[in-house]
């Protein structure tokens, strides 16, 4: 799997969290550094910057190439589970429970525990 997929693995539940940090950081740095270059270059100031933005362009670009598809990925199974839940018909709910089982394995940590509850509440698992 390589150092970095085993690296990621090992961080499952935390995975939504630091994609949406990296996400949210790289652009609020590319944002500033588009911004440096279209209005502060030339201010007398902020001229010396130039260079450090365009280094920030392309390390912030990186990791939004990076992060982004990861993040709407994980973002999705939180809006499926968000779905399921609102969900009121228990046989459409009995159908489409392996969604909910698969998307809550994959985001771990406070998402499994909350569908199970949910599911619970329901009716439709037990409680260990």
């Amino acid at each position: 799997m390589g150092f970095f997929g085993d690296l990621w693995a090992k961080q499952h539940g935390r995975q939504l969290m630091l994609s949406a940090t990296a996400f949210g950081a790289s652009a609020i740095l590319l944002m500033a550094s588009i911004y440096q270059l279209m209005f502060l270059q030339s201010d007398a100031e902020w001229g010396d910057f130039t260079g450090a933005a365009i280094g920030m362009i392309v390390v912030s670009s990186a990791i939004l190439i990076i992060a982004t598809p990861e993040f709407l990925n994980l973002r999705g199974y939180v809006n499926l589970l968000a779905e399921l839940k609102e969900i009121e018909s228990t046989s459409e709910l009995k159908r489409r429970k392996s969604e909910g089982d698969e998307a809550a394995k994959i985001l771990g940590a406070g998402h499994a525990a909350a569908w199970e509850d949910f599911l619970v509440e329901k009716g439709l698992k037990k409680r260990k």
